[in-house]
């Protein structure tokens, strides 16, 4: 199972007791430590729901006393409401607080399960690639071409398309995120792969390599290549 399912569906249910997420997180550390910071987040969660919500108030004191402090009640449905509210901001604020992976790491983090991609040489059919996007709702153009490896991979809860092109300076792999927003380019290194993520017409681009490989000239080659079918 890969990283990005894994988290997929710890997130989806964090008492998960799927046979082959519990066979990967043994052997994954950093997807055991992620199922413990949701496993907190959901306990606070729970914690801050589960407080009891006012509707009355029984007083032992003065009549003048009670009917001075019922007047300044609110009414239940609007004490209900604030406390809807209340929580909601408090679920904001557990949730910045906890770490994220970053889309970045993500990135990396499934190339280092995919690494058969890197040593695929031969090129592909444009046909082959075609399908690929199709699936996703994509279509690619032309003038990406040398495509040694194309395939439809689960990332982050959705199938994605994920390329692999030669340069003169060696492979550079392609995700294409139509459904992960970047405001602005970013560069970075990472677990010996250096790659970029930069904004699209939908989504974003992540591109990367090791040992070499030519990400700008790619960058802009798959820029203008990847189309939308609608």
């Amino acid at each position: 199972m890969e990283c990005s399912k894994a988290r997929f569906l710890i997130g989806a249910d964090p008492a998960s007791a799927e046979q082959a997420l519990a066979e990967h997180l043994v052997a994954c550390a950093p997807c055991a430590g992620y199922l413990l910071e949701i496993r907190g987040l959901d306990g606070r969660l729970r914690t801050a729901m589960a407080v009891p919500v006012p509707l009355g108030v029984r007083t032992a004191e003065p009549c003048a006393v009670a009917s001075r402090r019922a007047s300044l009640q609110f009414p239940p449905q609007l004490a209900i409401a604030a406390s809807v509210v209340a929580t909601a901001v408090l679920v904001g604020l557990l949730w910045i607080g906890v770490p994220h992976r970053s889309l970045a790491s993500a990135v990396v983090a499934h190339m280092t399960e995919e690494q058969i991609a890197w040593s695929t040489t031969s090129l592909l059919p444009p046909t082959d690639v075609a399908a690929v996007f199709a699936e996703a709702g994509l279509r690619l153009d032309a003038g990406l071409a040398d495509v040694t490896y194309a395939h439809s991979c689960w990332f982050r809860g959705r199938y994605v398309p994920h390329l692999v092109v030669q340069t003169g300076e060696g492979p550079v792999t392609i995700l294409v995120l139509p459904h992960e927003n970047v405001g602005e380019r970013t560069d970075f290194a990472e677990r010996g792969y250096r790659g970029v993520l930069v904004p699209a017409a939908r989504g974003s681009l992540a591109v990367l390599a090791r040992d070499g490989g030519d990400i700008d000239a790619v960058v802009a080659r798959a820029t203008a290549a990847v189309g939308y079918l609608n």
